[in-house]
């Protein structure tokens, strides 16, 4: 039980630290509307994917 728990916490750490990366590579490249823009799609895009997973339970 415990690995599975270490396992989550490091998935987590890496997706934050992948995403802090991806972000500041699109707030450099192409500047803060487009990064905000991203994370509305993304948002957006999770609101079905979260419905989804709800009626199944």
């Amino acid at each position: 039980m415990r690995l599975v728990q270490g396992l989550a916490g490091v998935a987590v750490a890496v997706a934050g630290a992948v995403g802090g990366m991806a972000s500041g590579l699109v707030a450099t490249a192409a500047g803060f509307p487009l990064l905000t823009l991203c994370g509305a799609i993304l948002s957006l895009v999770m609101v079905p994917v979260v419905a989804a997973a709800v009626r199944r339970c």
